[in-house]
């Protein structure tokens, strides 16, 4: 299928220079990849909608640490993941592909959730886990189950700093089983079972821990036991 993308470096300089032109600019920006039949729009266009219709119920104004604009990630990555549970693999996997998503349909949304100040990383210009669709993307696609009622309820868990920088940001992000024990571990009841100091202690435990084990093959209780073994010994550590 063919399908739009913004290489970074071009939406680098875009960025850079959007007030000084009108919008239409942006769209010299785009370039069509792939090949065979045409982007199917309405699923953009679906995705408009219903993250429109969510938006509604916040403030118009949005502070970047707003614990609003939390709430809204965690219902804007199941939406994200569900509208687009179809397209291609090769795109969903070209994150330039998501470049253009944060770029031209959805710029307005980016600025609204980034109080109008995003960094370019939001866009996707840099790392693609600050692309702020691409990381709600991952976000619902890590935490996803389908053998629960609501395969995005662990998705739905916890707070933004929590999955930005113990999830998404580490290797181990991409293991499934992994993810979903950490989440259930530390959400579970509703409020936060770790303090920050035992979270970093802990995510530094695992990274050094998936150097060496493939955590992609564990079982979901497995990634419990691993999870629960690793978060008693970063508290043990923290004691010391």
């Amino acid at each position: 299928m063919k399908y739009p993308a913004v290489k970074r470096a071009v939406a680098r300089t875009a960025l850079a220079t959007l007030s000084r032109g009108p919008d239409a600019y942006l769209e010299e920006t785009v370039e069509t990849r792939g090949d065979g039949p045409e982007f199917d729009w309405e699923v953009v266009r679906e995705l408009e909608r219903e993250l429109e219709t969510i938006k509604k119920r916040y403030p118009e104004s949005l502070g970047i640490r707003d614990e609003r604009g939390g709430q809204f990630e965690a219902e804007a990555c199941a939406i994200v993941h569900h509208v687009f549970r179809d397209l291609e693999p090769d795109i969903l996997a070209d994150r330039e592909f998501w470049v253009w998503l944060a770029l031209i349909p959805f710029r307005t949304l980016v600025m609204w959730r980034h109080a109008g100040k995003p960094a370019p990383d939001n866009f996707g210009t840099g790392s693609a886990v600050e692309n702020f669709l691409f990381r709600m993307w991952l976000r619902a696609d890590a935490g996803y189950d389908e053998g629960k009622p609501d395969p995005y309820e662990i998705s739905k868990m916890g707070d933004q700093d929590f999955w930005r920088s113990h999830i998404l940001r580490q290797d181990y992000g991409r293991c499934r089983p992994l993810v979903r024990a950490l989440v259930k571990y530390q959400f579970a009841n509703g409020t936060k079972r770790m303090r920050d100091p035992q979270i970093r202690e802990l995510a530094k435990l695992l990274r050094r821990l998936h150097a060496n084990v493939i955590f992609d093959f564990l079982t979901e209780e497995e990634a419990r036991d691993l999870v629960h073994e690793m978060a008693e010994r970063a508290a043990r550590s923290l004691a010391d």
